[in-house]
């Protein structure tokens, strides 16, 4: 039983660490960007550890804040505002889109994320070695280099989001 609710809180916490990655940028059209992919990677961390909504915004590609409605904003700040996340050691690894020079992936290989947990409200922490291996996936955010800069491209705007499975 203990066992079974450590894993579930962990599962929480991986859930919300992703879905914040995913899911929270800033609404600071072009200032802000990175000279690489893992510096824009590191800049959007930092943002969201440091719980600064200018800086978040400024992360994040451009065009997908500006589309972004009033509500995508205000909602969205509400979730960035409530959250409470720690990133210890971060390791990143970059793989340049091969199509495209202005396009990467950056994956997380190793690090912890701390979080509290919405629903005992105690703090937790998990590993990126424990998301790939009880989920089977490696947390990775796309970046883009738009007007000289290399920015996360998460979508913003609620009409970019996909359905999520349930």
């Amino acid at each position: 039983m203990i066992k079974r609710q450590a894993i579930g809180t962990a599962t929480v916490l991986a859930i919300l660490a992703l879905s914040l990655m995913l899911a929270v940028p800033f609404f600071t059209g072009g200032c802000g960007g990175a000279s690489t992919p893992q510096q824009a990677v590191e800049n959007f961390y930092k943002a969201v550890q440091d719980r600064n909504w200018n800086a978040y915004l400024s992360s994040i590609l451009p065009d997908n804040v500006r589309r972004m409605t009033e509500s995508d904003l205000q909602d969205t700040k509400k979730q960035f505002e409530s959250s409470d996340y720690e990133y210890k050691d971060l390791k990143y690894k970059t793989i340049p889109d091969p199509k495209d020079k202005n396009k990467a992936k950056v994956e997380l290989l190793s690090g912890t994320i701390i979080g509290t947990n919405p629903a005992t409200n105690q703090k937790e922490s998990t590993t990126i070695a424990e998301i790939k291996k009880n989920y089977n996936i490696t947390p990775t955010l796309d970046v883009e280099k738009y007007k000289g800069n290399w920015y996360v491209n998460v979508p913003m705007a609620s009409a970019d989001k996909e359905e999520l499975p349930q």
